[in-house]
């Protein structure tokens, strides 16, 4: 690598895009993370708000500060990917930072991060380690005790926000996440990204802390039903039928695919003549199925919890179903939108010159 391919990536201009939602109390502290890192760099930098049309303050505290800030124009296309996506049909950056607006970015991951991608041209994106703030429910234990985001390793898919390459995304579909998910977004933007031939890469460094929900499993789950989020099982799962990474997918939602096909095999064997072989099926199932349960029991060292996570994979393949049903369009089609407020996309020393309280 001659010198100035060297330093060419210390001028490229980054896109920050910050998924928000109701995130008032913690838009502050992401904002004010984002700007001291990147007024750190030599890069010149944007700054994009892509909100799903908040009904607390968030966009009056965000316009305090030298941000650009977009939202839906209509309310019901609210997403996880959507609003991924809604950042990025606004964003110019040949690199895309995503994060969402109850993280933190951390001091020193950034440098770390380019220092990656300029190093390996194979790379899509780079993530960090990622810390959370306070474990409040059961999905927070499962994040954390998986360690998927915090071991530094090539990755299928980049969770807890990263940096990507704009030619990558573009290589790939050209859309940064898949309007119709409202969940699995990172998920499916990996499997797209390694399709087309890049790698990704989490490194040893810490990169976002995250402080999310405070309810617990059951409220969550609750909200997450109403907003239609669970159904990106089955939104992800057909989208993904005539797709090569469908066997990832297959195993990204094993338990609630293993659930359904349970159930069906019980169906199957209820309408049956009683003979002997049925019979016989339907004791062994029976026996898989109390042995599952046992061994989960003995994992989680916790009946409860064991019964909890039974619980939460029914409720998943129920979702799943549901989502295969709901319409969507293409991933392709441009998200309507209103511009808010219009922020600079200046040098650094501008940016830090500017910032509001």
């Amino acid at each position: 690598m001659n010198k100035a391919q060297r330093f060419a990536i210390d001028e490229v201009l980054i896109s920050f895009i910050i998924k928000t939602y109701n995130e008032e109390k913690k838009i502050v502290r992401c904002i004010e993370s984002v700007l001291d890192a990147a007024n750190g760099l030599s890069n010149p930098y944007e700054i994009i708000i892509a909100d799903s049309a908040s009904t607390d303050s968030t966009v009056d505290i965000a316009a305090r500060y030298p941000v650009k800030i977009v939202q839906f124009k209509n309310p019901q296309d609210r997403g996880c990917g959507a609003g991924v996506q809604l950042g990025y049909q606004h964003s110019i950056g040949d690199l895309v930072f995503l994060l969402d607006g109850d993280m933190a970015l951390q001091a020193g991951f950034l440098p770390a991060a380019l220092k990656t991608l300029q190093n390996n041209d194979k790379l899509a994106g780079v993530a960090g380690l990622v810390s959370e703030v306070a474990i409040r429910n059961t999905f927070d234990e499962l994040r954390v005790s998986s360690g998927a985001s915090s071991v530094a390793r090539d990755e299928p898919w980049l969770n807890g926000g990263g940096i990507y390459r704009r030619k990558a995304i573009d290589s790939a579909g050209g859309y940064a996440a898949n309007r119709n998910l409202k969940g699995w977004e990172e998920a499916e933007l990996g499997m797209r990204l390694r399709a087309a031939g890049w790698g990704l890469r989490r490194i040893a460094v810490s990169a976002v802390s995250h402080d999310g929900h405070s309810a617990n499993v059951w409220s969550l789950l609750a909200r997450h039903w109403k907003s239609k989020r669970l159904m990106a099982n089955g939104v992800l799962f057909k989208s993904a039928l005539s797709k090569p990474w469908l066997n990832k997918v297959i195993l990204l939602l094993l338990h609630p695919l293993a659930v359904i096909l349970g159930w069906l095999s019980l169906l199957a064997l209820l309408v049956v003549p009683w003979r002997d072989p049925a019979g016989d099926l339907l004791i062994a199932l029976a026996v898989i199925a109390g042995s599952v349960f046992i061994a989960l029991s003995l994992k989680k060292k916790s009946v409860r919890q064991a019964f909890q996570s039974v619980v939460i994979w029914h409720i998943n393949a129920a979702a799943l179903l549901y989502g295969i049903f709901l319409p969507v369009v293409s991933p392709t089609t441009a998200l309507e939108s209103l511009v808010l407020h219009e922020g600079p996309c200046e040098t650094n020393e501008v940016h830090g010159l500017n910032r509001g309280r």
